[in-house]
């Protein structure tokens, strides 16, 4: 997904945000941002955040008004794999 330059900027201080937040928490996390480690694909799709905290798992897409309508597939696709156990969560997160 192509962003403007602006946009891209207010994503990655949310996805920063977001994974300073679990990870004060005690989470571990791994963000799509530079200093985090990469989160792994789920159906090819790499979300921009990954938290788990014992067998608990919070999957976060974070989206812009650049963003939003083009990716619902991937959101859908992250819904899906969250769907499959109780334990893990799904959000969108809007900038």
């Amino acid at each position: 997904m192509k962003r403007t330059k602006k946009q891209q900027s207010k994503h990655d201080a949310r996805v920063k945000r977001i994974a300073a937040g679990y990870l004060s928490q005690g989470w571990r996390v791994k963000a799509d941002i530079k200093g985090y480690p990469s989160p792994r694909t789920i159906y090819r799709k790499q979300p921009d955040v990954i938290a788990t905290k014992g067998k608990k798992m919070r999957i976060i897409e974070v989206e812009t008004k650049d963003s939003y309508k083009k990716d619902i597939p991937q959101r859908n696709a992250f819904k899906r794999f969250a769907s499959l156990d109780k334990k893990r969560k799904f959000r969108t997160s809007i900038v």
